[in-house]
């Protein structure tokens, strides 16, 4: 999502829960690219072997689960084949499959918060299916991180990790019942949105008037929608070219430009929704995101200025 990308730095000085949650259980994969740009870019050391790619990971905030579903083909990057053993090696091993789900049970748990309130789900039927969702994640994990040995009858990984989303919309849906397997979907669709919001919530939690139930309700409404137009408007701008994944943030000029405008449109609406009080908090909330994507963005251009003169 184009929005999640831009404000992943914009954010980061306005809320931590706000930097949680887009970047929605950054999930284990997304941890690896991100340390595989950082080994490529390392002088060669011949002949000493490289440690266990996960082992130096930094900590990474928790991100959201929707994230699992990254585009299976590129998953794992090809071009470093010891990596990908190297992951999955780890993958092999129970313990580390054990951390690693535990680790997004939590995760889950907490991007998930208020559905159970929403689907009116007793304590158990909750617990179970943020265990079931963990338990998904890692064997989706397990089988992007594991191919091409993971592959079965010649299908692509695409048509895999498609099948395996199917049976896992079915145990859902075992667990959960129809109409609630569509509200969890519905749900997870709006977890940018819902992280939004939360933000703009706790930021009117310290100001005199607090953001009430239904007024998070209404504004989760009118995120959504900008965000879902920030998205196309910058498909449309780009050619349809590939956002880039969570994790890197699209800083470039258009991007800024269209995240910038959509926040407008949700200031403007959030002006029927607010008092002027509560919407005075808001502004400003969005002021600062302003700038500090704009800053960003200069700070990009000036960066690959100096290296494009200093190669």
């Amino acid at each position: 999502m184009l929005k999640s990308a831009v404000l992943c730095v914009a954010l980061a000085g306005t809320t931590a829960s706000s930097v949680w949650l887009w970047h929605q259980w950054r999930t284990e994969l997304e941890a690896n690219r991100q340390l595989l740009a950082r080994i490529e870019s390392r002088p060669p050391r011949p002949k000493t072997p490289a440690p266990p790619p996960v082992a130096t990971l930094p900590a990474l905030p928790p991100a959201s689960p929707a994230n699992v579903n990254l585009p299976a083909e590129t998953a794992i990057p090809d071009s470093r084949r010891d990596f990908r053993e190297g992951l999955r090696r780890l993958l092999a091993n129970p313990e580390y499959r054990k951390s690693l789900r535990d680790r997004q049970r939590l995760e889950i748990e907490y991007a998930y918060r208020d559905l159970p309130r929403l689907l009116h789900l007793s304590a158990d039927q909750a617990n179970r299916l943020f265990d079931l969702m963990a338990e998904q994640g890692v064997a989706l994990m397990q089988l992007q991180a594991g191919w091409p040995a993971t592959q079965v009858n010649g299908k692509s990984l695409t048509t895999m990790t498609a099948e395996l989303r199917k049976q896992n919309d079915a145990e859902r849906g075992e667990l959960l019942g129809e109409s609630n397997l569509q509200e969890l979907k519905e749900f997870t669709a709006s977890l940018e949105s819902r992280n939004e919001v939360d933000a703009l919530r706790a930021e009117l939690a310290r100001s005199a008037e607090p953001m009430r139930e239904d007024q998070f309700d209404s504004l989760l409404a009118v995120v959504y929608a900008e965000n879902q137009r920030a998205d196309q408007e910058l498909k449309a701008r780009t050619g349809n070219e590939p956002i880039l994944p969570p994790g890197l943030t699209p800083s470039g000029p258009a991007s800024v430009e269209v995240a910038i405008a959509a926040n407008q449109r949700i200031v403007d609406s959030a002006a029927m929704l607010l008092t002027p009080s509560q919407l005075s908090t808001v502004k400003d909330f969005y002021r600062r995101q302003r700038m500090q994507m704009e800053t960003q963005r200069d700070l990009d251009r000036l960066r690959g200025e100096a290296l494009s003169r200093n190669p």
